[in-house]
C-alpha cells in the first residue's frame, strides 16, 4: 500500500485522537509530529497508535511516555520490527479484561468474516465476559467488541446503522495475536500435519485452545497419549476436519465447519460443560438426548440437515439456546 503523505497522514491521526475539524493542542505538536515520523505513512500505524492516545490521558509527559516507547529513530519507510511495536504497543496498553477477547481472535484464519454476536457468545462461553461490568453479559461483550473496534485492535467488516456487525482482523495484527498466543499458550493453530505434529508431540503444555483445518488432520498419526494433551481444551475450532469429541471432556465452545457428507456429532453429548455449539455442516448426527448439557446456552445448527430424528428432549431447550435449529431438516 502506498504510504500516506505527511498532510494525509496528520490528518488521519488527528481525526482519530481529537476528532474531525479539531487541532492538535499546542503543547502536543511536536510530540505527535515525532511520532507520526515513526508511523511512516503506513496507514494501519497512523490509525493504530492514534487509536491508542485517543484512549490516554492527553498531558505531554504521558504522550512523551508514549513516544519513547516507540524507540529513538524515525521511519520514513518501516521496517517489520518498528510496525510491529507499534501493535504491540497497543496490546500492551489493552485493559486487562479485553485481552482474552483480543486473543481469541486467533482461533480465526486470515481474512476471515467474524460476526459479533457469536464472537460475543464464544467469549461468554470462555467466561471472558464479566458480570462485574453490568448483568447482561451480552450487552456487556457488545461492549468489549465495540471497544476493540474504536482502539483499531480489530476492523469492521459489516456495518448497519453506524453498528459494528462483523469484524475481520488485519494480517499484521493476526501475527501479533498469534505471537501471543504461543507465548501464553493461549491459541494453539494446525494448518498442516507438520504443526500437528508439533503441537502434538513437541508442545511443553496442556492445549487451552485449538484452531485446526482438515490438512492438520490428515497428515498426521496418533497415539494415546494424544487425548491427555487435548483433555483440557476449553474452545475448539475444526475447518473441515473432526478429532474424536470424547478426547476434549472439558470443552466448553464447539465450532465445527465442515463441508463433507456427514458430521457425527453424538459423542457431544458427553460434553457436559459445552455452553456454546455452532455447526456449519450439510448433514449432522445429534445425540438422541441434550438434557443433560445443562450449561449449553447456544445451539446454532442452523441449515443442516439431520441424519436421524431431532433429538427427543431439544424441545425442553429455553428459546434463546436454539439458535437456527428451528430451521433443521431431516433427511429423508
Amino acid at each position: 500500500m502506498k504510504p500516506l503523505t505527511e498532510q494525509n497522514s496528520r490528518t488521519l491521526f488527528s481525526n482519530r485522537v481529537f476528532g474531525p475539524k479539531v487541532l492538535c493542542p499546542t503543547y502536543l505538536k511536536d510530540i505527535a509530529a515525532e511520532i507520526l515520523k515513526k508511523c511512516g505513512g503506513l496507514p494501519l500505524a497512523v490509525i493504530t497508535i492514534a487509536s491508542l492516545l485517543a484512549n490516554q490521558v492527553r498531558s505531554r509527559k504521558h504522550w512523551e511516555s508514549i513516544r519513547k516507547s516507540l524507540g529513538a529513530q524515525s521511519a520514513t519507510n518501516p521496517s517489520l520490527k518498528e510496525m510491529n511495536s507499534i501493535l504491540n504497543l497497543s496490546y500492551i496498553h489493552l485493559p486487562l479484561h479485553l485481552r482474552p477477547c483480543f486473543l481469541y481472535l486467533g482461533m480465526y484464519s486470515e481474512d476471515h468474516i467474524i460476526p459479533r454476536d457469536d464472537l460475543v457468545k464464544q467469549w461468554i462461553g470462555e467466561g471472558f465476559v464479566s458480570s462485574l461490568h453490568g448483568p447482561d453479559l451480552e450487552v456487556v461483550g457488545r461492549s468489549y467488541f465495540n471497544e476493540l473496534v474504536n482502539r483499531s485492535m480489530i476492523q469492521p467488516a459489516e456495518t448497519e446503522y453506524g453498528e459494528v456487525l462483523c469484524c475481520r482482523v488485519h494480517d499484521m495484527m493476526l501475527d501479533l495475536i498469534l505471537s501471543k498466543c504461543v507465548e501464553d499458550n493461549f491459541v494453539s493453530v494446525a494448518h498442516n500435519s507438520e504443526d500437528m505434529a508439533r503441537l502434538l508431540h513437541l508442545c511443553k503444555y496442556k492445549v487451552r485452545r485449538l484452531s485446526l483445518c482438515s490438512m492438520a488432520v490428515g497428515g498426521a498419526t496418533y497415539d494415546t497419549a494424544i487425548a491427555t494433551r487435548l483433555s483440557q481444551v476449553r474452545s475448539l475450532l475444526f475447518e473441515d476436519a473432526i478429532l474424536p469429541l470424547l478426547w476434549f471432556k472439558y470443552l466448553r465452545v464447539l465450532i465445527i465447519s465442515d463441508e463433507r457428507e456427514i458430521v457425527d456429532l453424538t459423542a457431544a453429548s458427553q460434553l457436559f460443560l459445552l455452553r456454546y455449539m455452532m455447526v456449519r455442516a450439510r448433514k449432522i448426527e445429534l445425540p438422541t438426548k441434550l438434557g443433560e448439557l445443562v450449561y449449553l446456552e447456544t445451539l446454532d445448527i442452523e441449515n443442516c440437515k439431520l441424519m436421524e430424528s431431532i433429538p427427543s428432549d431439544i424441545v425442553h431447550l429455553p428459546p434463546p439456546i436454539l439458535s437456527g435449529s428451528s430451521r433443521l431438516d431431516r433427511v429423508a
